[in-house]
């Protein structure tokens, strides 16, 4: 008899102990069960955000490059010439000056607001044609100012010079102390307001060779206006380093 309750106790420790280690091996594959779903989840999370961050880079680049094919990007310079398919329908904007259509109601809004503040801007050279840009580089003293006829940006419609009204009775307005005119320097002040860059900036020259014209405005959206502005680039170097900039935005 007390060997049958020894065997049973120890027939039951035995079961007991089988139970234990079942519900330890259940235990067991439960929470690494768990935290192989949750790794996977995390793995998909991880796969999912990097799929999303590559498809907003790319739509970015995507971006960028349909941005630098638009019309108000065009880079016209010593090495850029005006290409032949440049559409342009031009418009008075006033006093006998025509722009780009497209860039008139900019054009005008600036002039306007700036002649709101209490300023006289005039304007003194917008689009040209490749006639016109022809007879000032055939009659100009010195070429080297002067673009070479169709590397001129008055060409495209899209550039205007623009001086303080009370500089007109120094002969030539076209000179460096016209950066201190009132007109001029509400100009460079507001023109990314209206989608214009100061084009030929101070101490630019090496890059644009063109010297440094605070009187020379060019069109380019308001987006890539404040960019350019705010940096302090000119137009070769915004294109050439777009990402960057566009990606710091």
């Amino acid at each position: 008899m007390k060997n049958r309750k020894v065997r049973n106790l120890i027939i039951l420790i035995f079961l007991l102990t089988i139970a234990v280690i079942a519900a330890a091996y259940f235990v067991i594959h439960k929470i690494a069960d768990s935290h192989l779903e949750e790794a996977r989840e995390a793995a998909e999370e991880a796969a999912q955000k990097q799929a999303e961050e590559e498809a907003d880079e790319q739509a970015r680049l995507d971006k960028i490059a349909e941005e630098k094919n638009q019309w108000y990007l065009i880079l016209v310079n010593n090495y850029n010439a005006m290409p032949d398919d440049f559409d342009i329908e031009t418009v008075e904007v006033e006093d006998g000056y025509y722009i780009d259509a497209r860039v008139n109601d900019a054009l005008k809004e600036m002039l306007a607001d700036c002649r709101e503040a209490g300023y006289s801007p005039r304007l003194i050279s917008t689009f040209r044609t490749r006639e016109t840009q022809q007879y000032l580089y055939d009659h100009t003293a010195n070429k080297a100012d002067t673009a070479v006829p169709g590397h001129s940006e008055h060409e495209c419609g899209l550039a205007a010079d623009i001086v303080d009204a009370d500089s007109l009775g120094w002969g030539d307005p076209l000179i460096d102390e016209q950066e201190d005119m009132p007109a001029q320097k509400w100009l460079m002040e507001h023109c990314q307001d209206y989608g214009f860059i100061l084009r030929y900036p101070k101490d630019k020259e090496d890059i644009t060779e063109i010297i440094y014209e605070p009187w020379h405005y060019r069109y380019v959206g308001k987006e890539h206006a404040a960019i350019i502005m705010s940096n302090g680039l000119c137009l070769e170097e915004y294109l050439r380093d777009m990402q960057d900039y566009y990606k710091a935005q």
